[in-house]
């Protein structure tokens, strides 16, 4: 059976499809080359903490930037960072076929969190100029919570599905034992990503509201989904 007849051929096109699908979308708003270096800044500080905490097993906290910037910044620039920043950081860890997969996942997961940020504050910026940013216990909750168990059963499994390319799946059942396999991995992903939403939330969001500011950035949600 050839790349194409496996279906992994399509699944791979389909990826890209999705990726592009974002990446058109967001050129479709004309961004500001202010906007256009904050998103390269949030892109390179996720690679730098992937770098530093690759030491660290369990542990990462990239997952909750890409979270934090979804909810600041819309479902679009989440998509962006979560996407890039997979690519950028793997040519430090290494280019495959799962880079598509990995970068998939991360985008679906702060697009997911711009939908978070419109269904808990409807159209309301959170960042705004001279304004502290406050998150209630509810809105920590709703952020834990949801993050939580995105990684657990959207994202983490999507990222999991690269190792068809590794190993090959023969039947139902082992898909099922590769997806378990992962699940110690996506569970400390999301345990990390909780953490340092709960601990780190504020300051982030506090100096992203700085560097938004300084550089002029107009953060208009009315034509993001």
């Amino acid at each position: 059976m050839n790349f194409w007849q496996s279906g992994q051929g399509v699944v791979l096109a389909f990826l890209v499809l999705i990726n592009l699908g974002f990446y058109f979308a967001y050129e479709r708003t004309r961004p500001s080359s202010g906007e256009l270096i904050l998103v390269a800044d949030l892109c390179a500080f996720c690679i730098a903490l992937r770098s530093i905490f690759s030491f660290v097993p369990y542990f990462n906290p990239v997952m909750a930037i890409i979270c934090l910037s979804g909810i600041a910044l819309g479902s679009l620039r989440g998509f962006l960072i979560g996407s890039l920043s997979a690519l950028l950081s793997n040519f430090i860890f290494g280019q495959g076929p799962w880079t598509l997969y990995q970068m998939t996942s991360w985008g679906i997961f702060g697009a997911i969190f711009g939908f978070v940020r419109r269904f808990r504050f409807g159209r309301n910026k959170i960042l705004q100029k001279n304004k502290a940013v406050n998150f209630g216990i509810l809105d920590y909750c709703v952020f834990c919570i949801s993050s939580f168990l995105v990684i657990i059963f959207i994202t983490g499994p999507i990222a999991d599905l690269s190792s068809v390319f590794m190993f090959g799946i023969d039947n139902v059942k082992s898909l099922f034992v590769m997806l378990a396999g992962g699940f110690a991995f996506n569970l400390g992903l999301a345990l990390s990503t909780v953490v340092t939403i709960l601990f780190f939330s504020k300051p982030f969001l506090s100096a992203l509201n700085r560097v938004i500011f300084r550089l002029n950035v107009n953060l208009l949600f009315h034509s993001q989904f």
